[in-house]
């Protein structure tokens, strides 16, 4: 299929003059920039067969956060064609965040406050789904076959994570946040120094928004200032048993998809920041 002919059905199905443009630079899946006549930018994506219900819930969560004065992405439109699912949003003012700085912690932190208590009904559960990808595996991620065959530190790594979600799976947790899943700086807007763009709102589910502090700290770790701050935040919001939780599918989830994409350099540095991340959670714990 030719993307030149999904977006054709699509100004067809619309009403719309949408062309496209380039492949963005950042993300595993792949988005397209399109415009139209009236100089409208839009990012187009799409995925292979039937996946209206989350876009559909993608769209009724970025409504509702648009509301309240959360910068997320609205939808132009959502549908099927050529036995695909697409979406095409206004195009969002900004570039990727490089990484996580001190200078954008403190709008980070009030837009993650935004989310507590603010899931929608009929969002999946996402504590259920942090702890049975590290205990069994994901769909299409979090694959515990990687790390069991890649080397012998891998399938001890993957072992240790289990164990630790294991241990407290039972954490008592909040289950009524708006989750985003994936809060990683490919996923941040900055325009003019600002966050001006949460974008990648497909996934999102019901649970505990400080998992989203969890990512941020999973991506930012290298930064000492950075690491310092999220850990602090994080553990008066929430227990250092249910962040191992959730670092633990982090590590799982990032090892995982760079040992099947990704080359040895990047690798390493996620074996390197698991074990960071295990240090400091064995150090806290014993303090």
């Amino acid at each position: 299929m030719h993307l030149n002919e999904l977006l054709q059905q699509i100004n067809e199905i619309h009403g719309m003059t949408f062309i496209l443009g380039e492949r963005y630079a950042t993300g595993e899946q792949g988005a397209f920039a399109v415009s139209d006549r009236d100089g409208r930018r839009g990012v187009l994506k799409w995925m292979s067969g039937n996946g209206l219900l989350r876009l559909e819930q993608a769209k009724t969560v970025t409504d509702m956060l648009r509301s309240i004065g959360y910068p997320a992405p609205f939808y132009l439109c959502i549908g099927m064609a050529l036995e695909r699912t697409y979406s095409i949003q206004l195009a969002l003012p900004g570039l990727p965040l490089s990484h996580v700085t001190t200078t954008h912690l403190p709008r980070l932190l009030e837009l993650n406050a935004l989310q507590v208590g603010r899931a929608l009904p009929g969002l999946p559960d996402w504590h259920h789904e942090a702890i049975h990808t590290v205990l069994f595996g994901g769909n299409g991620y979090c694959l515990q076959a990687s790390l069991q065959h890649y080397s012998s530190t891998t399938a001890c790594l993957l072992s240790e994570l289990q164990s630790l979600v294991a241990r407290h799976r039972d954490t008592p947790h909040r289950m009524h946040d708006l989750v985003h899943n994936d809060f990683n700086p490919a996923n941040i807007l900055v325009h003019d120094q600002q966050i001006s763009g949460i974008i990648d709102w497909d996934a999102s589910y019901a649970g505990d928004c400080i998992f989203d502090i969890a990512t941020l700290l999973f991506y930012g770790y290298d930064d000492f200032e950075v690491r310092e701050q999220l850990w602090q935040f994080a553990l008066e919001q929430a227990s250092l048993d249910l962040l191992s939780v959730y670092l633990a599918h982090l590590m799982l989830r990032q090892v995982d998809w760079s040992l099947r994409y990704h080359d040895q350099t990047t690798i390493d540095l996620y074996l390197n920041r698991s074990d960071a991340l295990l240090r400091g959670i064995a150090y806290l714990s014993h303090q």
